[in-house]
């Protein structure tokens, strides 16, 4: 499961985590923490990042981040606290989510397509503009 801290992780001082980023990011986490337990008990294994020593993703963007960060878009939703990239070095995560797309719904969460995201899983509250679970960047 993620912590609060371990999503804000070294920008946890940061001037960008506001209130809002925090109840976002709450949010963000009871859904995310939620369908990990599901596919947990289905078999996944979520392994842990040597680099941030949690299940998220990269070196330090994975989680929340700072509106001065380039890596990703000008508007990603990681900068308001409404996504979380997960460690998925094998694609085990993605490919059992392409496979059970109904836990999306069920968690009302919507992911990056696993085509754009070897290695990680992109996980998030706000729906893009298509309206669609499995969305392109």
């Amino acid at each position: 499961m993620i912590t609060l801290a371990q999503y804000f992780g070294p920008h946890a001082t940061c001037a960008d985590r506001t209130p809002q980023t925090d109840v976002n990011a709450t949010v963000l986490l009871g859904r995310v923490n939620a369908l990990i337990a599901e596919m947990q008990a289905a078999g996944i294994v979520f392994l842990r990042n040597s680099a941030t020593g949690t299940q998220i993703s990269g070196q330090t963007y994975g989680g929340f981040r700072p509106q001065a960060c380039t890596q990703g878009a000008a508007d990603s939703a990681h900068k308001q606290g409404q996504a979380v990239d997960l460690y998925d070095p094998y694609n085990e995560i993605d490919k059992w989510l392409l496979l059970n797309p109904d836990a999306l719904v069920c968690h009302d969460l919507y992911i990056e397509h696993p085509d754009a995201t070897n290695g990680w899983s992109h996980w998030g509250t706000r729906a893009p503009k298509s309206g669609k679970r499995m969305f392109y960047p």
